[in-house]
């Protein structure tokens, strides 16, 4: 049998250390794996986050200064050409005013000038499905609430109202009184004072074109249907006189030259019929006399 070495003093400290350095590499070890598996179970959570079934919003965000111009009607009073920045939201008559701050003991003055105080407000129309975002003063956004909601703010009739609605509230009250929930309330008005209510029109696809021609992005199916539909209602021209004459490919059109032809003939027999006229009053006071 083989006698068995025993270590040495000298060769005990390196035992140790490669002892240490083996205990070393099992912790890291072990640490990658727990990181390994810490950062697969992130990324199967982080997974199953984005097939949420959460129901997404159902109403745009609009705001009014950014529809269509060339759909709505011209507001009556005209652009406001003093506070530009009225045009674009509910400024009512608030405007911004310059003056001067006069220091109580020297009568030192200083140029200043006070703005408006403007908010930036949300509101959402049931009647359009939709929320309107727009700035507003604080004296606006306390009338909508006495009004009742800004329905019954955009809707009142009064001419210092529609001067206070401004092109903005005006391009609001336009899109409106499209819907029909808001026809069906003027009729109700009608035949409260005693008139005929009016058949309700389907204005659906122009209210959805508006409301997307103001959301940023291109424009859905629905609406670029719509808007080749109106396009198409534009070009047809309408035809003068009889209706045989409705399909004008077949007729020539009139040129510079005939046209001023004809012109002549329609002032020369307008001459011959003065000068007979002229000689039958002639005539006359000859007989008379």
């Amino acid at each position: 049998m083989p006698p068995t070495l025993l270590p040495s003093s000298s060769a005990r400290p390196l035992m140790a250390l490669a002892s240490r350095l083996s205990s070393t590499t099992a912790t890291t070890c072990s640490l990658r794996q727990s990181s390994l598996t810490s950062t697969t179970s992130t990324t199967s959570s982080s997974a199953t986050r984005s097939f949420s079934t959460t129901s997404p919003h159902l109403t745009k965000t609009v705001k009014p200064h950014r529809l269509p111009s060339d759909l709505i009607p011209p507001y009556p009073y005209g652009q406001r050409l003093v506070y530009k920045q009225s045009n674009a939201g509910l400024y009512g008559s608030a405007r911004i005013r310059f003056g001067n701050t006069v220091a109580p003991k020297h009568n030192n003055k200083a140029r200043r000038l006070w703005r408006p105080n403007v908010h930036v407000k949300t509101f959402l129309i049931p009647s359009l499905g939709a929320r309107i975002k727009t700035r507003l003063t604080l004296r606006v956004l306390k009338t909508i609430r006495r009004e009742g909601g800004i329905e019954n703010y955009l809707l009142k009739s009064k001419p210092a109202r529609l001067k206070e609605l401004g092109p903005g509230g005006w391009n609001l009250r336009w899109l409106l009184m499209q819907s029909r929930a808001v026809q069906q309330r003027f009729n109700d008005e009608r035949v409260t004072l005693g008139l005929e209510p009016r058949e309700l029109e389907d204005r659906d696809d122009i209210i959805q074109y508006a409301l997307d021609y103001a959301t940023p992005g291109p424009l859905s199916l629905r609406s670029k249907a719509t808007l080749a539909e109106m396009r198409a209602a534009l070009d047809q021209t309408f035809v003068l006189g009889d209706e045989d004459l409705a399909d004008l490919e077949g007729i020539q059109e009139l040129s510079d030259e005939e046209e001023a032809l004809l012109m002549q003939q329609i002032d020369r027999a307008d001459e011959a019929a003065r000068t007979s006229q002229i000689k039958v009053e002639k005539e006359k006071q000859n007989l008379e006399v």
